[in-house]
């Protein structure tokens, strides 16, 4: 089925006294204590599998096989993710995914306990979360439009990228104490028991079987996928969407996660305390921006806000780059990541409420995967210039600059974008 542009047409007005609170939607409050416990516990096993690599194994040059090991798996399983969660339940994914991590988890307890724990364990381990990884990402995304009415998606959006966020400020603390005054054992099996309940909570959820997902079935996995393909290729507004994901990501995702200790330590000339400082900003930025854009619930103009706020953006990571002060940079990086949340969330929503159900899980994972897939690329090009000689100041005002320009051209050029609602 190709998509047609009429299909973005702006949603009627509601008045306010008319939307239903969010917080008396069942659904939605289990999927929200569910999303909470597989965060809190992704960030635990994160922190705590880094932690015992660099200080257990002592093999923090081996790192970075742990990361690849996952994020692979994860951009390969991205192309199909989508396809599935619009031809299966979409709880039942979701379901299976996080059960399965704690299944993962809870082995890797018992390996603590009567086996010989090496950095191949985590590899193995990292790889399958990243497959489990892809297919929870796209099931999630395309079933908070079945459980949310289109007048509270940006809110309901909002609350889980809050629970997301906290989720990396608040985790690491409580992994590190846990792992202070236990051990690992039972940071992994804190993380295995949060997995499985917030499994149990979203087998709670009660949503009826859609008629999408039966028409879905009527035809092959490769006629859904090709369909979800030329959906977005026909979409004029799509195409700039997944271009501009693809943009920002392979301009700005490398500089900053390669950069930042680069710039702490080359311009800043601080220490490693003075980098957790900087990136705390960058988080407590993007929960600050979650918090307004949630308040506020945006449902007309979330394309122009989206622009206007990727735009701000970019304007405060060029300012990063020039700062020579710690508190200068950290205001900056604050800056940074609430116009990163006030433009992602919108524009996320807008899409959600807009694109018909039957397909909304194969144009998710598409967004995902340009969201994920330029990540490696743009960290080689961050590396190439390094080795260059650029200095990494220039290398993150370069690509800031050239994303404002991006977002200006897209805001100009392209009216459909910033209408949507």
């Amino acid at each position: 089925m190709a998509m047609k542009e009429n299909v973005m047409e702006r949603m009627p007005d509601v008045k306010s006294d008319q939307i239903d609170s969010i917080f008396k939607n069942k659904n939605f409050l289990l999927l929200w204590a569910a999303a909470f416990l597989s965060s809190f516990g992704i960030s635990f096993f994160l922190f705590a599998e880094s932690w015992y690599v660099v200080n257990v194994l002592n093999l923090e040059a081996s790192l970075g096989l742990i990361y690849i090991a996952s994020s692979i798996p994860r951009l390969v399983f991205m192309v199909i993710s989508g396809t599935v969660a619009d031809r299966m339940s979409k709880t039942k994914i979701m379901f299976l995914s996080d059960f399965s991590r704690g299944v993962l988890l809870g082995g890797l307890v018992l390996w603590f306990i009567f086996g010989d724990i090496t950095l191949w364990t985590f590899v193995g381990v990292a790889f399958f979360f990243g497959i489990l990884d892809a297919f929870f990402w796209a099931a999630e995304s395309a079933v908070i439009p079945s459980i949310i009415r289109k007048e509270n998606l940006t809110r309901g959006n909002s609350i889980i990228q809050m629970t997301n966020q906290a989720s990396f400020i608040i985790a690491p603390m409580l992994a590190g104490l846990l792992i202070a005054f236990g051990s690992y054992e039972i940071v992994f099996a804190v993380t295995a028991l949060m997995l499985f309940l917030g499994s149990v909570l979203i087998y709670l959820m009660k949503i009826p079987k859609q008629e999408a997902e039966q028409d879905n079935q009527d035809q092959t996995f490769f006629e859904t996928f090709k369909e979800g393909l030329l959906y977005v290729k026909e979409s004029r507004i799509l195409m700039v969407v997944v271009l501009t994901t693809v943009f920002m990501n392979l301009f700005l995702v490398g500089p900053l996660s390669m950069g930042l200790p680069l710039f702490v330590k080359t311009v800043l000339n601080g220490d490693a305390f003075a980098f957790s400082l900087m990136e705390a900003g960058a988080a407590v930025g993007m929960l600050i921006g979650a918090v307004v854009i949630g308040i506020l619930n945006l449902t007309k103009g979330r394309g122009k806000v989206a622009l206007l706020a990727l735009i701000v953006s970019g304007c405060a990571f060029i300012g990063l780059s020039f700062s020579t002060e710690l508190w200068v940079s950290i205001v900056m990086l604050v800056i940074f990541g609430a116009c990163l949340s006030g433009s992602n969330i919108p524009l996320f929503s807008a899409i959600q409420s807009l694109i018909p159900e039957n397909v909304l899980g194969r144009v998710m994972g598409l967004l995902s995967l340009a969201s994920m897939g330029l990540i490696p690329v743009s960290y080689a090009m961050t590396s190439l210039l390094l080795s260059a000689g650029v200095g990494i100041q220039h290398i993150m005002s370069g690509g800031a600059f050239l994303v404002v320009l991006y977002a200006c051209f897209v805001y100009v050029k392209y009216h459909e974008l910033r209408n949507v609602d």
